[in-house]
């Protein structure tokens, strides 16, 4: 019996693929198959692919036109044979017992789903990332016990589904262009429909980041976003008993997903998409969609703001992205006149400040930390320091200040009691700033 259908889609991925298939085949759940489905490669995938199918008859391959993410996928599923349905993109890869601890967890606590968190992978680092904040070790039917299920990041990839439960709920990818955006409704879908999902709170898949903040600059692809949402709301009207709570979810990720996809938007696109977004959310208001209860109060004021007033809202969105750019500038510009770069802290807002520089090519010396001895020796190859054992220059050496924000000024008003003259801040303006896609 095979236990796991792993789909992976590829699409000119030949600097990634050998390592994709080999943490595939090596997994340590040997009753496994292998979908790769080729959309069209124009590099050497094929021959890759072709290559690792002669010596694994696990391997079943699917080869066609260039169709996108969607058409590969629902081929895959097409194809698929295995009790449940996992995952892995091209260009990631997954630990080796990945699908033997999904699959056991899965089977012992009845579930449809099982989900992990996951690591960001840059080049040969890999950093730990949870996608929810609690709720991990427990198994719940989400769309009636926690809304809240759908508001982190899709990550698709980092789960495995029972196979009878997606047929039985209908439940494929959205076919639009590309690679944009489908994970969303496909996740919608699945969590919306489920009795039984079970989240572990341990990482497997590595999530490669080449360019994640690249801006969408291909007119084709400006408006997918809005295609998943009108999928999923479809998908709730064929459904009565999840329609009520499900059509609220929606409109309120709908937003978080519109305003997030507008920043990396090229400039020539973004006051279209807005005109667009207006329209969406005024077709959401008269069929009572919006509901307070679902948002948070700041978003809610935005949408608010949206469909009362949209020159005032088209104005402030605009205003808010060039004054992330503005600081994004002003930042990059001020850290390279010193000579060296530390950033004071270990935990997650370190981490993700690190991977932030390290994609501008921007060159950490060390990372730096109190006395009390609970943080790792290095992160991402970089040293953590105790600031009694640093050798910063306070005159010539700056420090990024990457802690939580209810530790921030206490941590600035003793860096400067010390003597450092260079402090910055990462404040929540500018960690949006540093999110915005490379100008």
């Amino acid at each position: 019996m095979i236990k796991v259908s792993i789909l992976i889609p590829i699409y000119n991925v030949e600097q990634y693929l050998r390592q994709c298939l080999d943490s595939v085949i090596n997994q340590t759940l040997k009753d496994i198959e292998i979908i790769c489905i080729n959309d069209g490669s124009k590099d050497s995938s094929p021959d890759i692919i072709n290559e690792y199918a002669g010596k694994d008859n696990r391997i079943k391959v699917i080869n066609k036109q260039n169709t996108g993410y969607g058409h590969s996928m629902n081929q895959g599923l097409k194809l698929a044979q295995g009790e449940y349905i996992g995952i892995v993109e091209s260009d990631d890869f997954a630990e080796l017992n990945t699908f033997e601890v999904l699959y056991n967890t899965a089977k012992s606590v009845e579930a449809e789903i099982v989900k992990s968190n996951f690591f960001r992978q840059v080049h040969n680092y890999s950093i730990f990332t949870e996608i929810f904040d609690r709720y991990f070790d427990n198994c719940f039917s989400p769309i009636t016990q926690n809304p809240g299920m759908f508001i982190p990041r899709a990550s698709i990839w980092s789960a495995i589904y029972k196979h009878d439960f997606l047929l039985k709920n209908g439940i494929y990818f959205n076919e639009t262009p590309g690679a944009s955006y489908q994970d969303v409704s496909f996740s919608f879908k699945t969590l919306a429909s489920a009795e039984r999902v079970f989240l572990i709170k341990d990482a497997f898949l590595h999530y490669r980041m080449d360019n994640p903040n690249s801006s969408v600059k291909s007119k084709q692809k400006v408006y997918c976003i809005f295609d998943e949402f009108n999928e999923i709301e479809k998908f709730l009207k064929d459904r009565s008993n999840i329609y009520d709570i499900g059509k609220y979810i929606m409109s309120a990720l709908k937003y978080r997903h519109c305003l997030n996809n507008y920043y990396r938007l090229d400039d020539i696109f973004k006051f279209k998409f807005l005109e667009r977004m207006f329209e969406e959310f005024k077709q959401d208001n008269s069929s009572r969609y919006l509901n307070n209860a679902y948002w948070q109060e700041e978003k809610w004021k935005e949408v608010q703001l949206l469909l009362n007033n949209r020159n005032s809202f088209f104005y402030r969105q605009y205003e808010k992205v060039q004054k992330r750019y503005a600081y994004l500038n002003w930042f990059l510009a001020k850290i390279k006149i010193y000579n060296n770069i530390y950033i004071y802290g270990a935990g997650r807002v370190a981490t993700n400040t690190l991977l932030k520089l390290y994609q501008r090519k921007l060159t950490v010396k060390s990372l730096i930390v109190s006395d009390d001895g609970n943080n790792p020796n290095e992160l991402m190859d970089i040293p953590v320091t105790s600031i009694k054992n640093s050798n910063i220059d306070k005159e010539k050496d700056v420090i990024l200040i990457a802690v939580s924000e209810v530790a921030q000024y206490e941590i600035l008003y003793q860096l400067q009691t010390i003597g450092y003259k260079n402090l910055i801040i990462l404040t929540e303006d500018l960690k949006q700033a540093l999110a915005l896609a490379d100008s």
